[in-house]
């Protein structure tokens, strides 16, 4: 009896299989992979492990209606279509496996957990953009993602204004007082915020105006732009691999790295702001976790501010979900 935990990205399958009980974890890997293999892949990762209880999806965007580990059925997930526009490198690869699993296993659960839910109780003056009121009420509004992994490191750790610094391909902040999400560096899309390997973050929206009345772009287009060939790797143009960046000596390279940086600790100063002052400091994520010279800049810019303390702490999205859906289930024994 398991809990098969399924990360499913545009070019990897990443997997955890916990005991459905103890969550032991049994079983874990990633698969290399491309979008128009995912259902072979998929096949071939059910073939090669024993045969799960119930099935869990990391969903990034769960907007406003699902804040919980849900039960995954045609009606969750034709909602949860609609916010795939927010999440274009995800949501659509997330829902994807969901209708594989379903075509190959009908009977079997599926849950979804959601990037969205740990921010869902931001108040107003954190979630809001300042656009009328028609438009705020079609629910365009800050959300935050990441969500998992700021939860799971929520529970190894705790402080009364706490920040935490989820660096990897994407990345993002939250601010947390007394372990409740207060406000996030992500928005809406995954876009927003800080610089990342190939996204943008926070970017004047002018800009986009610009490329579509002057430039002639198209939606598509920029879509690419924001999402694909900006960040790290519009800086550097070289890659959006920190690693790759750190061993380079092209100036660019060099560019690229301090400017997230920089762009990191005044998040991290804004973060503060929110809270009231800053006690600690966690970074997680695979940057976070791995690139000390990264974590050491970040952390001297931010010399002016009252003394904080900093951790590392390894983040484990998989069994975060796996502890979401056990806690869902148990609430409805």
């Amino acid at each position: 009896m398991s809990f098969l935990a399924l990360n499913i990205g545009s070019s990897s399958i990443k997997y955890a299989m916990f005991d459905l009980i103890s969550l032991t974890l049994i079983n874990k890997g990633e698969i290399e992979c491309d979008l128009d293999d995912s259902e072979r892949n998929i096949k071939e990762l059910i073939k090669k492990i024993p045969l799960p209880s119930i099935v869990i999806h990391r969903i990034v965007h769960g907007g406003d209606k699902y804040t919980k580990a849900t039960l995954l059925n045609d009606k969750e997930l034709k909602d949860l279509e609609e916010y795939s526009p927010f999440a274009p490198l995800h949501q659509p690869h997330n829902i994807n496996g969901v209708r594989i699993l379903k075509k190959l296993f009908p009977n079997m659960p599926q849950y979804g957990c959601f990037d969205t839910a740990f921010h869902a109780e931001h108040d107003d003056l954190h979630s809001t953009f300042a656009i009328s009121k028609n438009l705020r009420e079609k629910s365009l509004k800050r959300y935050g993602f990441h969500g998992l992994s700021y939860d799971w490191i929520s529970r190894q750790v705790n402080a009364p204004r706490m920040v935490i610094a989820h660096l990897g391909s994407g990345a993002s902040l939250c601010a947390l007082l007394n372990g409740k999400s207060i406000d996030s560096t992500m928005g809406l899309t995954t876009l927003d915020g800080l610089p990342m390997a190939t996204r943008s973050g926070s970017i004047d929206a002018g800009l986009v105006l610009y490329l579509s009345q002057h430039l002639q772009y198209t939606a598509e287009q920029i879509e690419s732009i924001l999402y694909s060939e900006s960040g790290l790797k519009g800086l550097s143009g070289i890659s959006g691999d920190v690693q790759t960046l750190l061993k380079s000596n092209d100036m660019h390279a060099k560019f690229a790295i301090h400017y997230f940086c920089f762009k990191t600790a005044q998040h991290v100063a804004m973060m503060a702001v929110s809270l009231g002052g800053l006690d600690k400091l966690v970074f997680t994520g695979g940057v976070g976790e791995n690139a000390e010279s990264i974590r050491t800049n970040i952390v001297s810019r931010l010399s002016f501010m009252s003394p904080f303390e900093t951790q590392v702490i390894k983040t484990n999205e998989e069994q975060m979900m796996a502890i979401q859906v056990q806690e869902v289930i148990d609430t409805h024994a």
